[in-house]
């Protein structure tokens, strides 16, 4: 009888060279694309070599347990490696000292040494340490025939995979002399002719790469490492050790990383079309429009027991460690801003490189951020408005239990209490003083003790606002209000100090039950800021005008008022403030004449009849 534990090793199916390459399709087809060449010099140059590498190969792995460690693990990381040095191989001229007749020649020989060097670059070390047998305790003899031709002849339908116990040695890829005694039977006669026809150095220099040996091919050599570099860090991250320990039964979270990494490859995920959202910071995937895609993708792929809810792979993936919910909300997720402005829960993967291979930083630095918290965070009137909040702490009034003094005859200035000015008077021909303005600077005195120039901030608000408003400047000779509280001049520094009225925010202005539909503090006291110009607006105004459909107000003017237009046009329509035409649902932004009868219609936001109405427009 048989023992069922522990258990034995299953070993590994034959595989020929068909299976194989219809198992790397997807990158047989840039290589062709890349290639740009005819089918028959495609399939003599490229597909007969991997044919026949696959047959002297087959389903091996390239280590025990670490890179390339599953079924047909070698032969991935050869064709990988194969095809990004092929690429990469574009972008370097190997023969600048030359004439331009011996470039001509000799540059598409030297691409192509870097996609035959890069072949055998990483079979030398795993096939010159691993022990193969069949069943019977056979031993495959690697230098005398291929894998395949050896398991047909000696009737072997799975072998077995030993790896001596060399330390310095294990878990290691890359190339040595063994490769160099199988280069000729896979590469192939014809191609080494061709390689041979432009330099007699190239064959000498390819059997040096390969071997691992000392080179003056230093540009290819270079090429090949660098590439292989990029192709160890994506096998880093696509590991399936990386998501747990593998386990008898089910381990589904590589598989739903590779349905990720599929729909990226395939194009139905693109950089920052939903639900695929990528800055700098890294990729976020919106939930659940992308579980909704996982799901299709593992039934296109075939896999038995594939999670069909959203929410249940969600709960998988966080438990693997693939997502990064620390800095989420309860569930993890965070808002992120399409390219349309609109927000979004999304989750962020903890390993954006498991996913999207070619992801690098660095080409998103310039680009906007993508999640709310840090769009806010790079809004210089957001900016503004917490030093705001931070500098209009009340300040403490002496505690002596005596009344407000009233308003003394002599010299001196007062707070009113209304507007918030600091208004100096002086006694006139009665026993009524009358208060000279000083200044009106709104909270500007606070920020710039802190460093802050927040007239620059709103600079552009003020000039909109000035252009359009009919109002004139402050009656001089007014009296203060009744809430002004008054200060003698010859008081002490610490006692001229007031406590000032609570400051009145754009904010105010907006109703209630309009600020609880809108999401952020900044977008409600910016449509604060656009009802206080509405409202002193003049009647030949340039800028707004009443239509039939509602309040039109250009874009021109809104963009002297608001740095991020497009996040803040969306969370109003969300509110219902914002008209769109029937036909066109998705368009916010209209042609308006402005002012009416003009000829030249302008753009503009146009806040509905109903959000006239709330507003009190």
């Amino acid at each position: 009888m048989k023992n069922i534990y522990p258990p034995d090793d299953p070993g590994l199916p034959i595989r020929d060279a068909e299976y194989l390459l219809n198992g790397n399709s997807q990158i047989l087809g840039r290589l062709k694309l890349h290639a740009a060449t005819s089918d028959a010099h495609f399939d003599q140059r490229f597909i007969k070599p991997l044919e026949r590498l696959a047959e002297h190969i087959s389903a091996l792995p390239a280590t025990s347990s670490g890179l390339f460690s599953g079924e047909g693990g070698l032969f991935c990381a050869s064709i990988e490696l194969a095809f990004l040095s092929f690429q990469a191989s574009d972008g370097r001229i190997f023969t600048g000292a030359e004439s331009v007749e011996r470039r001509h020649k000799l540059e598409p020989r030297w691409r192509y040494f870097c996609f035959a060097a890069a072949l055998f670059y990483p079979i030398g070390k795993p096939l010159g340490r691993m022990i193969v047998t069949n069943a019977r305790g056979e031993t495959w003899q690697k230098h005398h025939q291929s894998l395949v031709e050896w398991t047909l002849a000696s009737d072997t339908d799975r072998i077995y995979v030993f790896w001596p116990e060399d330390k310095a040695e294990q878990g290691q890829i890359g190339p040595s002399p063994y490769t160099a005694s199988i280069l000729h039977k896979i590469l192939g006669p014809d191609n080494l002719a061709w390689l041979e026809d432009g330099s007699t150095h190239l064959i000498r220099d390819l059997f040096e790469v390969v071997s691992g040996a000392d080179t003056s091919a230093k540009i290819a050599r270079d090429v090949i490492a660098t590439m292989w570099q990029k192709v160890r860090t994506r096998e880093e991250a696509r590991m399936p050790e990386n998501y747990g320990r593998l386990t008898i039964g089910t381990h589904l979270t590589p598989y739903l990383v590779g349905a990720m990494r599929a729909l990226v490859d395939a194009g139905k995920w693109v950089p920052n079309g939903l639900p695929f959202i990528v800055d700098a910071a890294g990729l976020y995937l919106v939930w659940p429009q992308a579980g909704h895609d996982i799901v299709k993708q593992g039934k296109v792929d075939g896999h038995e027991g594939w999670p069909s809810s959203p929410s249940v792979l969600a709960d998988l993936l966080k438990a693997a460690g693939i997502f990064d919910t620390a800095r989420g909300d309860d569930s993890g997720q965070v808002e992120v801003v399409d390219f349309e402005g609109n927000l979004h829960p999304a989750f962020k993967l903890k390993n954006p490189f498991a996913v999207m291979e070619s992801y690098d930083p660095a080409d998103y630095k310039k680009s906007p951020p993508k999640t709310l918290v840090a769009v806010l965070a790079a809004d210089p009137i957001a900016v503004v408005e917490r030093r705001v909040a931070q500098a209009a702490q009340p300040q403490v009034q002496p505690d002596d239990g005596a009344a407000a003094p009233q308003l003394p005859s002599s010299k001196g200035t007062s707070i009113d209490q209304e507007s918030g000015e600091i208004l100096n008077y002086e006694p006139v021909g009665s026993s009524t003083p009358v208060p000279v303005l000083s200044k009106r600077e709104e909270g500007d005195a606070r920020i710039s003790d802190q460093g802050t120039n927040y007239q620059e901030a709103a600079a552009p608000s003020e000039k909109a606002e000035a252009s359009d408003s009919k109002t004139g400047a402050r009656d001089a000779s007014r009296n203060p209000s009744a809430n002004a509280t008054s200060v003698p001049v010859g008081a002490p520094e610490d006692q001229r100090k007031v406590k000032e009225a609570p400051e009145i925010k754009f904010s105010d202005l907006v109703p209630e039950e309009i600020r609880r539909e809108m999401k952020t503090p900044l977008s409600v006291e910016l449509l604060g800021k656009v009802i206080k110009t509405w409202r002193e607006r003049g009647e030949d105004s340039t800028t707004m005008r009443m239509t039939d459909n509602g309040a039109a107000i250009s874009f021109e003017l809104l963009s002297s008022m608001i740095r991020n237009i497009p996040d803040w046009v969306n969370e109003i329509a969300v509110a219902g403030l914002v008209y769109t035409a029937p036909a066109t649902p998705g368009l916010k932004i209209m042609k308006v004449a402005i002012p009416e009868g003009s000829s030249k219609p302008r753009e503009a936001i146009v806040i509905s009849r109903y959000g006239c109405k709330k507003l009190g427009l």
